[in-house]
């Protein structure tokens, strides 16, 4: 076990956070963790009370955007136990994005212990299972106090945590914006830098002015083929086969989309992963044969897709109502993350 120094708060702020009314993302839990790269080695892991961070205005994270970061979720299950979904999966894909960011990765034993205590510690904020989850947020981030153009000699890792209800509350409607790319070959697009997020804000802006709620992302070179929607990986069911855009180093390889993948050929569904065009979506649209559009993510689970626009032309789908792929896949994830169904893979870890 790792020795991990803790200074707890004197009193829990939850009574009073009133965090079912604030918006996703805004109320966080007593505590956080930090841990310094320093010498070559990480070290100083310890919890604080959530609060400031004195940072230089040289710091090389603000200038150079060495910054990473990841989003997992901690459940209370029916019987009161609290479980992180697939910990061990957003460590190795935390790594994977130091790496390419040049930065010393987290050991895996460290983000794991890290992630245990601090759940541990501010367990009493995990909502029950009909009322949301605990979204976690480790990151990663250069410390050094300079604007030289190089890799930080320093850095720090965070974890900080908020109890959090549905991302999406209905049905989304997305819009493709191909004026704008998420992410380009050879580029960032299958790890999670912070700077992969802010290019997307404007088209996402854009998109809402629209009338549209987020993104149906294309690739960047002919904006031709769909890769993600929004903040999430996307799914479209056409004559009955699941179709979601292959993994080619452009789309960030989402646990609830590998989830989602399995859990359905779990069941028999045929899953097919592929390029998908737009063309071909509004094809299968126009003829009746797209039957369902959803999008997956650690944050919105899975949310389904209403409508598609695209060059002034809307696609349109059946009522949700009448869906079957989509609510499976989201009652089988709750059923297992509530501890309602059992877990075959291994994916719930009970946080002592």
């Amino acid at each position: 076990m790792i020795d991990i120094a803790i200074n707890r708060v004197p009193e829990s702020r939850l009574a009073s956070s009133r965090w079912q009314q604030a918006p996703f993302g805004t109320v966080f839990t007593d505590h956080m963790f930090l841990a310094s790269y320093m010498d070559g080695a990480w070290g100083h892991p310890r919890i604080e009370p959530y609060g400031p961070v004195e940072l230089w205005p040289s710091l090389s994270a603000l200038h150079y955007a060495q910054s990473v970061f990841e989003g997992l979720k901690a459940f209370r299950q029916d019987n009161g136990r609290v479980v992180l979904f697939r910990p061990a999966a957003n460590a190795a894909r935390f790594s994977r994005s130091m790496t390419r960011l040049a930065m010393p990765p987290v050991p895996e034993d460290l983000f794991l212990e890290a992630l245990h205590r601090l759940v541990a510690l501010d367990a009493a904020w995990v909502p029950a299972a009909d009322q949301g989850a605990l979204y976690i947020r480790p990151f990663a981030f250069g410390a050094d106090e300079g604007i030289r153009a190089r890799p930080a000699d320093r850095y720090l890792f965070m974890i900080i945590a908020c109890p959090a209800g549905a991302y999406y509350d209905k049905p989304v409607k997305v819009r493709t914006m191909p004026q704008f790319s998420r992410a380009f070959e050879g580029g960032t697009g299958d790890v999670k830098p912070a700077g992969n997020y802010a290019p997307a804000l404007l088209a996402e802006q854009l998109a809402r002015a629209a009338g549209a709620d987020s993104v149906l992302w294309l690739d960047g070179r002919e904006h031709r083929w769909v890769e993600e929607c929004g903040v999430m990986n996307v799914f479209f069911v056409i004559d009955g086969t699941v179709v979601t855009p292959a993994l080619g180093g452009t789309i960030l390889p989402g646990i609830t989309r590998d989830s989602v993948i399995t859990l359905l050929r779990d069941q028999g569904y045929a899953v097919d992963e592929r390029r998908i065009a737009i063309d071909e979506v509004f094809e299968a649209a126009d003829h009746g044969r797209l039957q369902e559009a959803f999008g997956v993510g650690t944050a919105a689970v899975v949310s389904p897709i209403a409508g598609i626009m695209h060059e002034g032309h809307a696609a349109q789908l059946p009522p949700v109502d009448r869906w079957t792929v989509a609510p499976f896949a989201k009652t089988r994830l709750a059923d297992l993350r509530r501890g309602a169904a059992e877990d075959t893979h291994g994916w719930m870890v009970a946080v002592d």
